[in-house]
């Protein structure tokens, strides 16, 4: 059986909601260099939704869905923010289909896909600093978008909690994935974890069979911590300016998922 399968029986399996109300960028500082997230703020789900969520992850994956940005909206209230508990001390890799719908409006961008939970899972400007957590999830970005402009030139981008973070939001890496609205991308996350508090772990980001981050990485140093223990799923707008917001609503359609240790 695979890892996952054999290490559910430690955990009692939950679904956990997190809320993140993340990303955002500086205008007048150069690109990569500042990162403005909100906490955590609504850690409530529907025991539909939660029942739905265990299902999904005896099966690791989950089905077709699609998630709606409301109008005028940041962070998980405005889209979706969930996760599937999981457990590894080792590789763990998420994969999954993701399509910006027809007329996506992108504005300046938001969280989006699954990702990989580590320790404390640290998201929303709490760094991982303390050698405790971390996590790797996909973000959009439009420079040029905003509230009154759908913006162009939109790209997936690498956004990762780790102990040698340089700064307190996620790092990106400087790296980039253009992509359209209508297109289906093809989109694979891969964590290693590291040994002691040597940087032997890993990241791996591809878009399309296109590796787009390949990083050695020290995620955290504190023994008890050293494990990957959820797989989030978090589409939503967001930074926290207003700038993040859109004036319609849009959806993310994600035909497939399935996540395992290896």
């Amino acid at each position: 059986m695979k890892k996952i399968l054999k290490l559910t029986s430690l955990l009692f399996i939950t679904a956990l909601v997190f809320a993140s109300c993340e990303k955002e960028q500086n205008l007048n500082v150069a690109e990569s260099a500042v990162k403005d997230e909100l906490k955590i703020v609504n850690n409530s789900v529907t025991a539909k939704a939660a029942a739905e969520n265990v299902a999904a992850l005896a099966g690791g994956g989950a089905g077709a869905r699609t998630i709606t940005l409301g109008t005028n909206t940041l962070s998980c209230p405005g889209g979706l923010c969930t996760s599937f508990g999981v457990w590894s001390t080792g590789v763990y890799t998420v994969w999954f289909q993701m399509k910006f719908n027809s007329g996506f409006y992108w504005s300046r961008g938001g969280k989006c896909g699954y990702g990989i939970l580590i320790g404390d899972q640290n998201t929303g400007g709490d760094p991982g600093w303390d050698g405790n957590g971390g996590s790797a999830r996909f973000m959009w970005y439009c420079p040029n978008g905003s509230n009154t402009a759908k913006g162009s030139g939109a790209y997936l981008q690498p956004y990762v909690y780790y102990r040698d973070q340089p700064g307190q939001f996620g790092n990106d890496f400087g790296k980039k994935y253009y992509i359209q609205e209508g297109v289906t991308y093809n989109c694979q996350i891969s964590v290693k974890l590291n040994t002691g508090s040597n940087t032997d772990g890993y990241v791996k980001y591809y878009v399309n069979g296109t590796e787009i981050l390949n990083q050695k990485i020290r995620w955290v140093t504190n023994d008890a911590k050293r494990n990957v223990n959820a797989v989030s799923l978090h589409t939503f707008r967001g930074g926290s300016q207003e700038y993040w917001k859109a004036p319609v609503t849009s959806s993310i359609y994600y035909p497939s998922a399935s996540w395992d240790a290896q």
